[in-house]
């Protein structure tokens, strides 16, 4: 993102604000504001969770921000558009960071059509849609898109029929919006989480030794926080990122790294 010459305020969009890595990223880019452009943010925040997502609006209101809330359904084709008008409102817009999600754990076999369209209208439809009404508005600001991907778009993860495979079209989106929106001066990348601890994760790590077995595996030797991912966006719609496009940007401390050293006996030492 190229900051311009007499500053105005960073504005942004952030869908799945509510909770998890939408919140930390919504909290990181009203501090990064401050910091990048010496003016608070200017910020639309979109979720399903009403009372929270107002909640954290209160949060960052009272910090200085300026904050619309957008409560809606993702998986209804026209939110993505009414998310864009409400960013009108900032005469202007340079980030999006597109990281609504949802998980409906099913195998192949069990998995219904409606929760497959359903995960793919929320990950796949509804990024593709917000790029396409945002822009406008990222071109004129030279400005970045972020979509919040996984390393489950690369590596399958079971009993989540439909969530694999949508990441995986979520990151070739990404690519496509890459090289078409490109020379628009628009940035787009992928950030793609490990084993993150979320409200929507937290329960699954709390049972027991769940934590201790997973965490065993990545090299970090800890689950990854919001914190973390937030961290990572900032990186990506930065200042200092001005020729980062087209990026899926890995944050797992190492995890999908260890596929050989996962083996008990390599295969060099003989049987």
């Amino acid at each position: 993102m190229t900051t311009p010459a007499s500053p105005t305020a960073l504005r942004a969009i952030v869908t799945g604000a509510a909770r998890g890595i939408g919140r930390a990223m919504a909290v990181r880019l009203a501090a990064d504001a401050l910091r990048w452009r010496g003016r608070p943010a200017q910020l639309v925040l979109a979720d399903q969770h009403a009372g929270e997502l107002e909640a954290l609006a209160s949060e960052l209101r009272a910090g200085g921000a300026e904050v619309l809330v957008c409560a809606g359904d993702l998986s209804d084709p026209g939110e993505p558009a009414r998310i864009v008008a409400a960013a009108s409102h900032f005469t202007g817009l340079d980030c999006v960071a597109s990281n609504a999600g949802m998980a409906i754990a099913a195998p192949l076999l069990d998995a219904s059509v409606d929760d497959w369209d359903r995960v793919f209208a929320v990950h796949v439809r509804a990024a593709w849609l917000l790029g396409r009404a945002a822009h406008r508005q990222l071109a004129a600001a030279r400005g970045c898109l972020v979509l919040t991907t996984s390393v489950s778009g690369s590596h399958a993860t079971p009993p989540l029929a439909a969530y694999s495979p949508s990441k995986a079209a979520q990151l070739m989106l990404m690519k496509q919006m890459a090289v078409e929106w490109g020379p628009d001066g628009i940035r787009v990348n992928a950030l793609s989480p490990g084993l993150t601890v979320t409200p929507g994760t937290a329960a699954a790590y709390e049972r027991a030794g769940a934590r201790a077995q997973r965490e065993a595996h990545i090299p970090l030797r800890r689950l990854a926080q919001a914190d973390d991912m937030a961290a990572a966006l900032s990186l990506l719609v930065g200042p200092d990122a001005g020729y980062i496009h087209g990026h899926d940007l890995v944050v797992d401390g190492g995890l999908t790294s260890t596929l050989m050293p996962s083996l008990t006996q390599p295969a060099w030492q003989g049987a």
